[in-house]
């Protein structure tokens, strides 16, 4: 039900009913909302199918195909700059697994989770991350 200065109206229902429950309100502001509804005292009315709309949705970007994702997920932690083999370990702990994984990432919660790091510095990974994956 919606309802809205003492007007209430099922949508859902082929039918419409209205119900003005406002003692607040004077009589000629209750029959307002009724004639607004376009429904009289004892009158019940259809309630036309809504029109659907014809459109296209446009493609905002194209599907990365199998390829690119396998490319990726050859390539190893540490061959980011910046990485050894210690932090690909704490990032693996921390279920930073793949450089695309670390691209995901919020910089300031893996900050968070590894001592020694900040987020600048995770930032400049997923930097380099990213240029690995393009070359």
């Amino acid at each position: 039900m919606f309802k809205t200065k003492g007007f209430s109206s099922n949508n859902s229902l082929k039918r419409r009913a209205v119900i003005v429950d406002a003692p607040d309100l004077p009589p000629e502001e209750c029959e307002f909302f009724i004639t607004s509804a376009g429904i009289a005292d004892t009158e019940k009315t259809e309630i036309s199918e809504p029109q659907s709309l014809d459109f296209e949705v446009e493609t905002l970007f194209e599907e990365e195909t199998d390829e690119v994702n396998e490319k990726v997920s050859d390539i190893s932690l540490m061959s980011v700059k910046g990485i050894g083999a210690g932090t690909a370990e704490s990032l693996e702990e921390h279920g930073i697994i793949t450089i695309e994984n670390l691209i995901k990432s919020n910089p300031d919660e893996i900050a968070s989770k590894i001592s020694g790091v900040s987020s600048k510095k995770v930032v400049e990974w997923q930097t380099s991350a990213k240029a690995l994956i393009k070359t």
